[in-house]
């Protein structure tokens, strides 16, 4: 599932396509992933898109916003006026069609349908978003709030508790892992177990991994794309996905959470 650097890609790259257009007309294409809804307020303006966690959120100009949830296979797709056939390659999966007023086109394709566009009024976004915690790169995430967050839940799991969407926003089983095994710690820890260097250690490491991947466009290791291609920042993983780590001792997989959780039991204390 995209996280919160592969999620702030993409709105980067849609803020340089679509910001401040217009719609002029929306079609739908599967109406078990995008609300058919969105065909009533038809022309509308996207004045603002931006993040929450791994959502994408587009403000419209008609008090209305688009809450978009890629889940495990969502992409966006776009097309220059006259360059329509570069997404042909898509069509199967393309779940709604963005006809923006300068004549380029915008898709959004689901793959395995489990992502989805809503309509939404000012109330119910807020309703939505209220249930999320702190951003990870927002400037009220200080090390003092972390450790609260840390300190109030110190029988949970450490890994579990980063994952926690209520708690900590964006991150998600990626950069969980590749941060606990950079701040070396063991996934299994209990978050009172954890000492102040140890807590400052995953915070610092947590900030710089994210900020990381995100110069690098993300993670590609499966389904994710972003609008201009894949992600970079696989390169740079050190246990994810991986067998061995940057050491080459060889890594250990467990469930945590439910989660596939991978980590090196000599590097990771």
């Amino acid at each position: 599932m995209p996280e919160l650097p592969e999620v702030e890609t993409i709105v980067r790259q849609l803020k340089k396509k679509i910001l401040n257009k217009t719609v002029v007309k929306f079609e739908v294409l599967d109406s078990k992933v995008v609300d058919r809804g969105i065909e009533k307020i038809v022309p509308f303006r996207i004045d603002k898109i931006y993040r929450r966690a791994k959502s994408i959120i587009f403000e419209l100009n008609k008090d209305r916003f688009l809450l978009v949830h890629l889940r495990m296979t969502g992409h966006f797709h776009h097309a220059k006026k006259g360059k329509e056939n570069e997404l042909k390659p898509y069509e199967k999966f393309v779940a709604a069609k963005f006809y923006l007023n300068d004549g380029s086109l915008l898709t959004h394709n689901s793959i395995r349908k489990f992502g989805h566009v809503k309509l939404k009024n000012k109330e119910s976004l807020q309703k939505e978003l209220s249930k999320l915690g702190l951003e990870p790169l927002d400037k009220e995430f200080t090390l003092k709030r972390f450790e609260e967050i840390l300190l109030k839940k110190k029988k949970s799991n450490v890994k579990v508790l980063l994952v926690d969407q209520s708690l900590i926003a964006g991150i998600g089983n990626i950069y969980a892992q590749e941060g606990l095994y950079h701040a070396g710690i063991d996934p299994h820890r209990k978050a009172g177990s954890l000492s102040q260097k140890e807590i400052e250690a995953i915070y610092r490491e947590l900030i710089k991994i994210l900020k990381k991947a995100i110069e690098h466009h993300g993670t590609t290791v499966e389904n994710y794309v972003h609008i201009e291609g894949s992600g970079g920042f696989q390169k740079y993983l050190a246990v994810y996905g991986k067998k061995t780590c940057k050491k080459r001792h060889e890594l250990r997989k467990v469930l945590i959470g439910g989660r596939g959780t991978s980590y090196c039991p000599r590097c990771q204390k």
